[in-house]
């Protein structure tokens, strides 16, 4: 029974860390001007992309690209292993 709530529990937390940070970047394309749900969408995504900073080819940030992609990774290892507990 915890299993099966840990499972969705971070199921729904990477689909929403995920689409925080697409909203992140589509923001940072369109918004001109800082708005509160921009400071608030900062203040999640910050510190995922952080370590990924150093991924930049001249003016083009690829830390969402890498974040977007080990946030998948992890969550399904996560996942994984917790259903490798339930067999």
């Amino acid at each position: 029974m915890l299993v099966h709530f840990l499972i969705s529990f971070i199921s729904i937390f990477v689909k929403l860390l995920y689409w925080a940070i697409l909203i992140h970047v589509l923001m940072s394309w369109f918004a001109s001007t800082k708005s509160p749900l921009g400071d608030v969408i900062e203040r999640v995504v910050h510190p995922v992309l952080m370590p990924f900073r150093w991924a930049r080819i001249g003016m083009i940030d690829l830390s969402p690209i890498l974040a977007l992609f080990a946030l998948s990774f992890i969550g399904d290892a996560i996942q994984e292993l917790l259903y490798g507990l339930l067999a």
